[in-house]
């Protein structure tokens, strides 16, 4: 090695540029209780994931219903609006597919021109 490397280091420490105030503790007071949200408009939890559901607006309702009914009211979809594709007339709808389609799409395409 180089003898003015050597020496360097012998003389130099290294500090770093973060200083940690003491020893990790994990705090032992914190209540993981369930609570509502401070701003939810009802201010309480809801009793099960199915009764959240029924209630749940995203982008309109996540069932599929002409309206929904939620804490603020119910909610309708106006003229010309719909909350789901099944609503449209059929033409609209997702197209389904064929088991020969299926067939095809699975095995990479090549098998329907050979």
């Amino acid at each position: 090695m180089i003898p003015s490397k050597i020496a360097r280091a012998a003389t130099q420490h290294r500090t770093p540029l973060i200083s940690f105030l003491g020893k990790r503790t994990i705090p032992q007071n914190i209540d993981h209780t369930p609570r509502p949200h401070p701003q939810s408009p009802t201010g309480a939890l809801p009793t099960s994931f199915a009764e959240y559901r029924k209630t749940a607006i995203q982008h309109g309702p996540l069932a599929s219903q002409p309206a929904a009914q939620t804490a603020r009211g119910t909610i309708e979809a106006s003229v010309g609006e719909f909350f789901d594709r099944n609503q449209l007339p059929r033409r609209f709808w997702r197209m389904t597919m064929s088991p020969k389609e299926m067939e095809i799409i699975e095995s990479g395409g090549a098998a329907a021109w050979a």
